[in-house]
């Protein structure tokens, strides 16, 4: 189970990772101009977090977990998820954060994060 509050504090430790608010006002995790994650809730109030990715793949792997990620959205270059963060682990979070921060920041953010510095140990 993940908090917001941990996604921040994954997110802060990205290079020019900034938060900031997407145009309704909720959180949002920015890298250039663009968001890598954001904050959404379900009608019931429970929090899910957005992200993005490159691997078009990605929404029929999800297909299989639902009850995780409700809203997968494929498009011609990305695929948007939201996953339940009282569902998600805190090393599958950093993975998707890692992930969606070099999708939507670039590549160049991108290769200036170590993984094995930026995930967390299996099995958190």
């Amino acid at each position: 189970m993940v908090s917001w509050r941990e996604v921040c504090a994954l997110a802060e430790r990205l290079p020019d990772a900034r938060l900031g608010q997407a145009h309704e006002g909720s959180p949002a995790w920015y890298a250039g101009r663009h968001q890598f994650a954001r904050l959404r809730w379900d009608d019931d109030g429970r929090e899910l977090l957005q992200c993005w990715t490159g691997d078009m793949d990605m929404s029929a792997a999800l297909a299989g977990r639902q009850d995780v990620f409700p809203v997968v959205q494929r498009f011609q270059y990305r695929v948007t998820f939201w996953g339940y963060l009282d569902r998600l682990g805190l090393r599958e979070t950093a993975e998707l954060l890692l992930d969606s921060y070099g999708i939507r920041g670039g590549s160049k953010r991108r290769q200036a994060v170590d993984p094995s510095d930026f995930l967390p140990p299996s099995g958190r």
